[in-house]
């Protein structure tokens, strides 16, 4: 069960649902995979992102937050969001 080129999981037909039910443990494992893959891509997608800037402008006018203390918190989340790219 592969990916569309639109990015949209394919119609589960009585077709697919004949297969499926032929599948082994791996094969099934597999398709569980692929279905949970789908869901997860559409939850992310629907899910409005935050700017790094945002996030930043908003600590900044936070009371007590200097200049060190802004460029530390703005190295922390940069590696977060890095790290989150990189796996996404």
């Amino acid at each position: 069960m592969n990916r569309n080129k639109k990015g949209v999981m394919p119609e589960i037909t009585r077709e697919v649902y004949k297969n499926v039910k032929k599948y082994d443990r791996q094969q099934f494992a597999g398709f569980c995979t692929d279905l949970y893959k789908y869901g997860y891509e559409d939850g992310r997608e629907s899910v409005p992102g935050v700017e790094l800037e945002e996030i930043m402008t908003a600590v900044a006018n936070a009371r007590g937050v200097g200049k060190r203390t802004l460029d530390n918190i703005r190295d922390c989340v940069e590696q977060l969001f890095r790290k989150d790219e990189e796996n996404g």
